[in-house]
């Protein structure tokens, strides 16, 4: 099996809009690995370098990518600028936004989201998935989240 970060080139960052509450923040970082690997094309995809790790049954219990993935926090400027740096870039990237939110369903999720401007919500994260050399350039102003 491989091990995590050993001749890695690609990377998963995560920034997280420090002023938002938690639970929105843990349902915005599942949403956005979600999205990163759903809407990533199959060349990327095998870039993610999944790989299970069993129990001494050899049941799976998870399938994690030996790719760094770091989860740093910011601004609601900051994450507004990175989502639109990264678009402009043509990396993955991901954005969940305060439109996104709900409690069971919502039937107007979706009209709302595509109707209201970025900088009319409230960015809970934004997430990357590239080359670390493009993305580390875009993320090394942020700080750790803790």
């Amino acid at each position: 099996m491989a091990s995590v970060n050993v001749g890695a080139t690609h990377k998963f960052v995560i920034v997280l809009n420090e002023k938002s509450p938690p639970g929105k923040l843990l349902s915005a970082t599942g949403q956005i690995a979600m999205a990163l690997y759903k809407e990533a094309t199959a060349e990327e995809q095998l870039q993610m370098s999944f790989t299970p790790l069993f129990n001494p049954e050899g049941n799976t219990l998870i399938t994690v990518s030996t790719c760094s993935f770091v989860v740093l926090k910011g601004t609601e400027k900051q994450l507004l600028t990175l989502y639109a740096a990264a678009y402009q870039q043509g990396l993955r990237a991901a954005i969940f936004t305060s439109t996104m939110s709900f409690n069971g369903v919502e039937e107007n999720l979706i009209e709302k989201t595509a109707t209201t401007p970025l900088d009319q919500t409230e960015p809970y994260g934004v997430g990357l998935f590239g080359a670390i050399e493009e993305v580390a350039p875009l993320t090394k102003k942020f700080s750790v989240f803790k």
